[in-house]
């Protein structure tokens, strides 16, 4: 009999579970690491703005920028309470969970696909240039960022190990 293909499959969804629980550390590690829900909106709401002197947006761009805005606004709340949810859960409750969360994610991401997509056909070449160049990350920017995070746990890790092969110090008679 041939297992290859069990395994595979094995492997690919370990692999999934493996990476869904990592999104979902690194942005509680992120949340920590930025001051919570309050600052990662301040962090939002400055980018945009930003983005906003940047593109020195027309009168009759500015409805379509704040359509864009409104569409665009991380639901920090909802995320939260969803990561609270996930660590009260058993195993396989939790991978059900997350497996739901991943398909809500999707369908806000084509939400926020289509709102992109609406704002940025009314945008000028010069503006779709900038926009191109600060609205997102490139993917050199983002594999930066996760090699950051990377090495970051595997320091941790790292500590963690080194806490539990030194020994006890014992306490001076």
């Amino acid at each position: 009999m041939n297992r290859t293909p069990v395994l595979v499959a094995l492997f690919a969804a370990a692999t999934f579970a493996g990476s869904a629980l990592a999104d979902c550390d690194h942005e509680a590690m992120h949340a920590r690491m930025h001051g919570g829900g309050e600052q990662m909106a301040a962090m939002h709401a400055k980018h945009l703005a930003k983005l906003h002197d940047k593109l020195k947006l027309t009168a009759q761009q500015e409805p379509a920028w704040k359509a864009f805005t409104d569409k665009a606004k991380p639901d920090l709340a909802k995320r939260q309470a969803a990561r609270e949810e996930l660590s009260k859960l058993a195993t396989p409750a939790r991978l059900d969970r997350m497996l739901a969360l991943m398909k809500e994610g999707e369908a806000r991401m084509a939400e926020h696909a289509a709102a992109v997509k609406e704002f940025y056909a009314q945008l000028t070449p010069e503006q779709q240039k900038l926009f191109d160049d600060h609205a997102m990350p490139r993917l050199g920017a983002a594999k930066r960022a996760m090699h950051g995070h990377k090495d970051h746990m595997e320091h941790m890790n790292h500590m963690e190990h080194m806490d539990k092969a030194a020994p006890a110090a014992t306490p001076a008679k």
